[in-house]
């Protein structure tokens, strides 16, 4: 079994390049929304292309959309205490590294592509947490924690330099590698496996591998398993655009053209009739307008709603995503429609939140305070997301007899310096409150 990086880098290089097309695939899928073009033949020109291009709409994108803004990590907790120093340095650290976004970035990440990496590394001795896609970074993953990693590689290519770089971790060590971009025969490299050569001195670090996957259930992206009819969809909606299109150009024809005028002379229709809508207008008497009849589209209409609908049931994901007109659905019917989706969201915070608990516990080592504490990640609740759930969930929960604490935290998702600042405010209105009025609370004393 490889134990060093030199050992290492071959096999994760190799895995990385195996797996490249499939990434790239998926990408097209959902973050690109460059799907592959329905009908598309060797022969395909240019003016084709551009119309079959405005057949696509991103479905994998969408549902992936929707099911990560359900999935919103706001805050940490370390242990049971409010405030100690491990809780201060971490907010910190949540607040330098922008985690809000770089967890939001891995976790789109493993929703969209398979998976998403979480990196942590140090500059002037502060941890950096960094989220890195599944083109530039591979792990080995331990079978029994998957999201923990034997050893890891991250590849990326310098253009200035016209270097290729590399970075392996084992356990405690870290090599970094580099190569030329160019082959010996002056070709620019296409795969990250070869001819790599140590680039300084290895650098020993405490701990376990810093590299963190956020992988998907079943290692499949979102919309994986329904690639066929993300196809389908775009194809039907390529068969509705030419229709309408041939409707816009219809088939007309003239009838019973006499060839020569009334003094005998002969016609040449090509002059007399005019690429302009007045020339029907100027035609002689007798003469017959054939035109094809009109196509009717709504079944094709009725076809993509349904195909929609179709996308909408297998991911699990609200119907008004994909068809803006079910929103007019019945309130009883939006909150069964919002269940499925629901239940994934909570399926996979639980699969982004170890991955992102290791890091911070990797920040606390750098930082020298990892004291044995529990490290949690608190999430937005995916119950609730619009600002009318939330202020119903928030009015049941407070005559349910929570506390005010518990509400801002578990319902209004607050974070712990905003909750915070926000008793920080209702004490300081209160204390106006009572100077102008001499009552507690607001009113008049009688």
């Amino acid at each position: 079994m490889a134990t060093t990086p030199e050992q290492w880098l071959p096999i994760l290089a190799k895995r990385l390049d195996a797996r490249m097309p499939a990434i790239v695939r998926l990408r097209k899928y959902s973050t690109d929304g460059d799907a592959p073009m329905p009908e598309m033949g060797k022969n395909t020109k240019k003016s084709w292309e551009a119309f079959q291009k405005k057949a696509r709409t991103n479905y994998g994108g969408l549902g992936c959309q929707s099911l990560a803004g359900r999935i919103v990590p706001n805050a940490v907790r370390v242990g049971t205490a409010r405030t100690s120093p491990a809780i201060d340095a971490l907010r910190i650290v949540w607040r330098d590294n922008r985690l809000d976004v770089v967890f939001a970035d891995a976790i789109m990440n493993m929703l969209s592509v398979r998976v998403g990496y979480l990196v942590v590394g140090t500059r002037d001795g502060k941890p950096i947490i960094t989220s890195e896609t599944p083109e530039k970074v591979i792990t080995a993953a331990d079978p029994a924690q998957p999201w923990r990693s034997r050893a890891a590689l991250r590849a990326w290519r310098d253009q200035d330099l016209e270097r290729d770089f590399a970075q392996v971790w084992v356990p405690g060590v870290r090599q970094r590698f580099s190569r030329p971009v160019k082959t010996v025969s002056g070709t620019i490299r296409g795969t990250v496996a070869g001819d790599w050569e140590p680039d300084g001195d290895p650098e020993v670090f405490d701990g376990p591998v810093p590299v963190y996957a956020l992988e998907n259930e079943n290692g499949m992206a979102e919309f994986e398993p329904h690639i066929d009819v993300i196809d389908r969809i775009n194809l039907g909606k390529l068969q509705r655009l030419v229709v309408t299109a041939y409707q816009a150009f219809k088939a007309r024809a003239l009838k019973n053209l006499p060839e020569q005028d009334d003094n005998g002379n002969d016609i040449d229709w090509s002059k007399r009739l005019d690429f302009a809508p007045g020339a029907l207008i100027d035609l002689p008497e007798g003469i017959d307008v054939w035109e094809s009849g009109a196509v009717d589209i709504t079944p094709l209409l009725s076809g993509e709603k349904q195909d929609a609908r179709d996308f909408a049931a297998v991911m699990r994901t609200p119907i008004d995503v994909f068809l803006p007109e079910g929103q007019n659905q019945s309130a009883a019917g939006a909150n069964n429609a919002h269940k499925g989706e629901i239940q994934k969201a909570k399926n996979r915070i639980q699969r982004a939140r170890g991955p992102m608990e290791g890091s911070l516990l990797d920040a606390l080592r750098i930082l020298g305070l990892d004291e044995g504490e529990t490290i949690q990640v608190l999430f937005e609740s995916p119950e609730h997301v619009s600002l009318t759930e939330k202020a119903a969930a928030a009015a049941q929960a407070k005559a349910a007899g929570k506390s005010s604490r518990w509400i801002a935290k578990n319902i209004w998702g607050m974070s712990p310096d905003e909750i915070d600042e926000e008793e920080a405010d209702l004490a300081a209105e209160q204390l106006q409150t009572l100077a102008l009025t001499g009552v507690p609370g607001g009113g008049t004393e009688f």
